[in-house]
């Protein structure tokens, strides 16, 4: 009896998705959407997470440490117990000397990882941002290219959703329609427009035309044109086409050039969207590391002040591992320009494994919100912030490791192979040096 109950909660629960969260068809991008541009730089939904979870870390910081006492309690004592953890979990691995150097670093990594990628999780991401409308965008793009006078020189696809227009604000429907659209590369702005009207009329009204005229390539057939067109005309809720002659003008209006239709004979100056619309919701914020940009400036600093504590360290004689005499021994000579590649292949390395985690794991929780609402997203939120966690640590351990390995004198390691207990080989005993404790080799 529990089976069958527990059965039908499921089934219900599901049913209810589909009607009332079911989202449209996941739109996909790699690059972090621009939200705006000042002057020449791009504020991207990327770079708008990153300095979101800066501000969490520091504006939380302050709140539970502004009241600071000797004998912490309740967010002080939380604060404390993670950083004191973390320190305890450098010092075990770089030695005491080096946990101090390189601990702020190596910390602030972890919790800016973490930090960004956990928020990321939230309901705020991916869900509120400016609603971009390409019905409008599509057709400007054809009136540019009939401005010019010549053909489109390369292939340009749009996909958007079935919105409603909320006062300004678009709002996606549940299991809204995908309007999808492509103009082909060499093809003339006046067939771009018949195929525009006829995928149009396809979309919004229950007209179907002989051939795949609006998504193939080729000039439709004038037939199809016209019944497209038509169809927009008899639905009030559909599209406009606003010929010139509406205007009162030759073949512009309002400063914008008018497009002629071949199939029609007219030239259209304006399109209207009357009742839904169709637009893309371009969030504020997106997970900061789900771009290849953000995380391969965090790749390049880890890089960078890897070698400055090398040099820091060893002096120029942190050279001396990739640099070495071939006359003296070859060997070591083709070690060291390995070593040398190793140390910029690691950028590559660091920058995308963490990528690859993130955006992955952001499209497969994109992809099962989509076709099984409620349910399926749950598990895989939780495997998201493991996921989260476990590459905090991971870019962090290596960046330690890494940063061990380059403050090392060279010969360390094989130095300490040739003691055995204190004593030389032939039994005579020989002074000790010991590393920092808990130094790790890491080459």
């Amino acid at each position: 009896m529990k089976i069958i109950l527990i059965a039908v909660v499921v089934l219900a629960v599901l049913a209810t998705g589909f009607i009332v969260a079911a989202g449209p068809e996941p739109h996909i991008v790699i690059p972090g959407e621009v939200v705006w541009k000042v002057g020449f730089m791009p504020i991207t939904s990327t770079l708008m997470a990153s300095w979101l979870a800066m501000a969490v870390l520091i504006l939380g910081t302050f709140a539970m440490t502004r009241g600071m006492k000797l004998i912490p309690s309740g967010a002080q004592n939380f604060i404390e117990s993670v950083i004191e953890f973390l320190y305890g979990q450098v010092e075990e691995i770089a030695g005491e000397k080096n946990a101090r150097r390189f601990f702020p670093v190596v910390g602030t990594f972890f919790l800016f990882i973490l930090v960004a990628n956990w928020i990321a999780l939230t309901p705020i991401f991916k869900s509120i941002g400016w609603t971009k409308d390409y019905g409008h965008e599509i057709f400007h793009e054809i009136q540019l290219k009939a401005e010019e006078g010549k053909p489109f020189d390369k292939d340009k696809h749009f996909l958007a959703w079935q919105m409603k227009d909320a006062g300004g604000v678009g709002l996606a429907q549940t299991g809204a329609g995908t309007f999808k659209f492509k103009i082909h590369s060499g093809e003339e702005p006046s067939v771009a427009l018949d195929r525009y009207i006829i995928a149009l009329a396809e979309f919004y009204t229950d007209f179907k035309p002989s051939a795949d005229a609006a998504h193939g390539e080729g000039e439709p057939e004038k037939a199809d044109v016209e019944a497209a067109f038509a169809a927009l005309q008899a639905d009030p809720k559909a599209p406009k086409f606003i010929a010139a002659d509406d205007h009162g003008h030759g073949g512009e209006a309002d400063g914008h050039h008018g497009v002629s239709s071949h199939a029609l004979g007219a030239t259209f100056t304006a399109l209207d969207f009357p009742g839904d619309k169709i637009a893309l919701v371009y969030p504020f914020f997106r997970a900061a590391f789900s771009e290849l940009n953000n995380t391969l400036a965090l790749a390049i600093f880890a890089f960078l002040v890897i070698e400055f504590w090398g040099f820091q360290s060893l002096g120029f004689g942190y050279l001396g591992k990739f640099f070495i005499n071939p006359l003296k021994n070859p060997i070591l000579t083709f070690v060291g320009i390995l070593e040398l590649l190793s140390e910029f292949i690691r950028i590559i390395s660091f920058a995308f494994r963490l990528f690859g985690n993130i955006f992955a794991g952001g499209v497969l929780l994109l992809i099962l919100t989509f076709l099984v609402p409620f349910i399926a997203p749950l598990g895989i939120y939780g495997l998201e912030m493991f996921v989260g966690l476990i590459q905090a640590i991971v870019f962090s351990l290596l960046l330690l490791v890494f940063a061990v390995g380059a403050v090392e004198h060279h010969g360390d390691e094989e130095h300490h192979d040739s003691h055995d207990d204190g004593h030389h080989p032939g039994g005579g005993h020989a002074d000790v040096h010991h590393l920092e404790p808990g130094a790790v080799q890491a080459h």
